[in-house]
């Protein structure tokens, strides 16, 4: 029997990630404790403008529709602003990033009970979650390598993963690469794959997972940015740049990939997943392509009844909610079981 894990915010709250609710709020106290620039300055823009506590789709829904609006500004003053406004969402970007690597260095017990005890060879993690602890634990017990446990090369081996883990918006561990890493000089790219065709991870990051000795893709210098999708209520999957929209083909293959596997899987689980409709892609993923008699552990808290109503009223025949609490509660009976 094969499973497919569906993850969200609620299931990597026990190691001290926040839910989407208090995100802005501690996202930019971390931005201002920064002991460097822009962060700080970014920060106290961000809360003049949308207050110390927003919610973080708010902010970035916002600063997107601000982006796109200026997008033929004419005028000088309306070009700079847009410059400001790309750059206060880079910083954003690249400040989460820091922050959940902060982060990461608190235990993750709940994720090593599951590593250890309940996730099996063959069975698939689908996580709109950026945080990499979960990857962590699973290499301690032996169930994921990072060279195709991701769903695209990495490592330069072909070693294989018992455990594919999807990251459907990205990974604090994942950068994307501007011109092969160049730093000066003349460069000869392609018109085609100007950032690369997927994303490389640094060695620090290679490190915390338990990777000393590693030949693959890696960071090496030149420019980078984190390959994340921020969560705004419009996800746009590419990279707008002047060559064109970049990075489609990626997330296209890792939501393909997800699809792959919720239909051949015999039992889905959903852990602190709340499938909201904003999330249009996500629900339509989850509720039409997993075969109709696939039997759905809903594991979301008070949230639980409605998404088993979802995918009742989708025509799903083998529908439960977890009654025993949230996805720490519910490892704890599968492991106990």
């Amino acid at each position: 029997m094969t499973t497919t894990y569906v993850f969200g915010a609620g299931a990597s709250l026990h190691a001290g990630y926040p839910l989407a609710l208090t995100m802005g709020e501690g996202l930019l106290d971390f931005m201002l404790s920064y002991p460097m620039p822009p962060y700080p300055n970014v920060a106290r823009f961000l809360i003049d403008t949308f207050g110390k506590s927003p919610n973080i789709e708010d902010v970035i829904t916002e600063l997107a529709s601000r982006i796109d609006s200026l997008k033929e500004a004419e005028t000088a003053e309306g070009r700079a602003e847009r410059m400001r406004l790309g750059n206060c969402r880079g910083s954003l970007n690249a400040s989460l990033r820091e922050w959940f690597r902060q982060i990461h260095t608190k235990p993750a017990p709940t994720y090593a009970a599951f590593a250890d005890k309940v996730v099996q060879p063959g069975d698939v993690v689908i996580t709109f979650n950026y945080d990499d602890s979960l990857e962590r634990e699973l290499k301690r017990a032996d169930r994921w390598d990072i060279s195709r446990g991701y769903g695209f090369p990495l490592g330069a081996a072909e070693r294989s993963s018992d455990v594919l883990i999807l990251k459907l918006h990205g990974s604090v561990n994942w950068l994307v690469s501007i011109l092969g890493g160049a730093k000066s000089g003349p460069v000869q790219v392609s018109s085609m794959s100007p950032l690369g065709h997927h994303p490389v991870i640094h060695p620090a990051d290679l490190d915390y997972l338990g990777y000393k000795d590693f030949s693959g893709h890696t960071y090496a210098s030149g420019g980078a940015f984190p390959c994340l999708i921020l969560p705004g209520r419009k996800k746009e999957f590419f990279y707008d740049t002047s060559f064109g929209y970049e990075y489609t083909e990626f997330w296209d293959s890792l939501w393909s990939q997800a699809a792959e596997a919720l239909g051949r899987s015999d039992k889905i689980v959903l852990c602190g997943y709340s499938l909201l409709p904003v999330d249009q892609r996500a629900c339509d993923l989850l509720l039409q392509k997993p075969q109709k008699k696939t039997g759905v552990t809903v594991v979301c808290g008070s949230q639980s009844e409605r998404i088993v109503d979802d995918f009742r009223t989708t025509g799903f025949r083998s529908v439960e909610a977890f009654e025993g609490g949230h996805f720490e509660d519910w490892v704890l009976a599968e492991v106990s079981i």
